[in-house]
């Protein structure tokens, strides 16, 4: 019976001698496809040389850890033992490819199964991954990328097929059904206008902004973590420091070298901000982020009212008694058009209270009964020009020494006044019917953690002070962000976190 086990073999050897002979094509670095079976597949171990971790491999070549590295099956033995990871030479970032160690070839070259460099145009992404797409039993390389030319945000999962000696070069194909964590990411890049993960790195992940960075502020850049501490910014050791000497950490963001937003970031396409907060004090009237050109000129702001817990009038330490009460508008009169286009929304600069009014408000309390809560008012504005159109003021609601997410979004991108809806950790506390948009597309002084207002100071306040804490997955969308959106964003962001910790 050996004996004519060992003829089978013998002749299927001899065979794939042959036909290697007469198609070479056919064969792969050490295996055929459909010629050699599963079974026999599995006498091919993996290579011990080229393993998972490597930071230096042989011939002057760097592992590239910020791409996926994984045992797949690019050679259809039926199993993963084939080793795929990025790597490049030492000071030649053009030179990147991915290269599999085929398995049961110990010893031998690492590099002949590959794609294409970078130099000769291929592209490249944090989001990679390996998949069968096309069914042929080996798996393929795909990556999440921004199609070009191509209609703003359009965004596409690419995959390069694996063929019998190499990648596939000049052909990549759509794939329809990506991996559960891959469609998630392509659903976060739609209509995304600025995307800053602030992971283990400061990239827009939107490929439209880039950052310079005030007094040092950083990420921590190690690869293959698993939590993130985000954007570190002024994390001073406690809150009786003075903030205006040593408070010097801000972003400042634009898409060209001068730092403006005008043709890939404009902002009266905004339609939704969202991002994870940490805050270590309550400095005075923080922002999470100022675009605009100048105090008072073209604003989009989001941050917290003052340096704490205070009452539409001001008054700190203050409550109103049901959560839902709140100081409302002043009544409507009549208005020629040109003259309501020179007054502010709701009126907001007159200060007379004309009553209560009932909002939405369903975020549940985490401070006890009785006892006043150490939370900030959330304020987000638009001006038109030197013009405040609208504010959202939600008294009360933003944490301190904890992460909290916060989204604000429209709930339409073709009206004029939409509906605006304020989230916090997913649930929706806030509603602004009327709203505002964003009129003007150039701007000159966009900051993240700083006020365009910072220098400016009167009889009645101090000047504006720096963002202290941290931040996270800060991301700005042309389109609103559903509910559903929200939820899942929130979802990703806690797995990054991993929960409410501190930073």
């Amino acid at each position: 019976m050996e004996y004519y086990v060992v003829c089978v073999v013998a002749f299927v050897l001899v065979l794939c001698v042959v036909g290697e002979s007469v198609h070479g094509h056919l064969m792969t670095e050490g295996f055929t496809d459909g010629v050699v079976p599963e079974y026999f597949g599995r006498f091919f171990p993996k290579r011990a040389d080229v393993t998972p971790g490597q930071d230096r491999e042989e011939g002057g070549w760097i592992r590239n850890p910020r791409y996926s590295e994984a045992y797949v099956d690019v050679q259809n033995l039926g199993y993963k033992a084939d080793f795929c990871r990025v790597v490049e030479k030492e000071g030649q970032p053009e030179s990147r490819i991915v290269a599999c160690a085929l398995a049961g070839q110990e010893g031998l070259d690492s590099y002949t199964y590959r794609t294409e460099n970078k130099r000769s145009g291929f592209r490249f992404s944090r989001d990679d991954y390996f998949r069968d797409v096309d069914g042929d039993g080996k798996e393929d390389y795909g990556r999440i990328l921004k199609m070009t030319p191509a209609p703003k945000d359009m965004w596409q999962a690419r995959v390069v097929l694996a063929g019998l000696v190499r990648f596939k070069t000049g052909l990549e194909i759509t794939d329809t059904a990506p991996p559960p964590d891959i469609a998630d990411l392509l659903w976060f890049y739609e209509s995304s206008m600025l995307w800053f993960r602030w992971f283990d790195d400061m990239l827009d992940y939107s490929e439209n902004a880039r950052l310079q960075i005030a007094g040092k502020a950083a990420v921590d850049e190690t690869p293959r973590k698993t939590k993130t501490k985000g954007l570190q910014l002024n994390r001073l050791p406690n809150e009786d420091v003075n903030v205006k000497t040593f408070a010097e950490q801000y972003l400042v963001v634009g898409e060209n070298p001068a730092m403006e937003f005008d043709t890939k970031v404009q902002i009266r396409e905004l339609r939704a901000f969202s991002a994870w907060i940490y805050m270590d004090a309550f400095s005075n009237n923080a922002r999470f982020f100022d675009f605009g050109n100048g105090a008072g000129k073209s604003n989009v702001f989001c941050g917290i009212e003052g340096r704490g817990p205070q009452l539409a009038f001001g008054e700190v330490g203050a409550r109103p008694g049901p959560l839902n009460e709140v100081c409302s508008r002043n009544p409507a009169v009549e208005q020629l058009p040109l003259d309501y286009l020179k007054t502010s929304d709701a009126d907001v600069d007159n200060l007379d209270c004309a009553g209560l009014e009932t909002v939405t408000d369903t975020y549940p309390s985490d401070e006890k009964k009785g006892v006043v809560p150490d939370k900030a008012n959330l304020i987000f504005e638009i001006w038109d020009t030197e013009q405040r159109k609208m504010r959202i003021r939600v008294l009360q609601c933003i944490p301190k020494h904890r992460w909290f997410h916060l989204a604000l979004t429209t709930t339409d991108d073709a009206a004029f006044r939409p509906t605006w809806h304020v989230y916090l950790d997913g649930v929706r506390i806030y509603e602004q019917l009327d709203g505002h948009m964003p009129l003007t597309s150039m701007l000159t002084k966009n900051y993240i953690g700083r006020s365009n207002w910072e220098d400016v100071s009167s009889q009645y306040a101090d000047g504006d002070e720096r963002f202290r804490g941290a931040l996270f997955d800060f991301r700005l969308y042309r389109k609103p962000m559903s509910a559903a959106k929200i939820k899942r964003t929130v979802e990703w962001g806690k797995q990054k976190l991993q929960g409410p910790l501190v930073p």
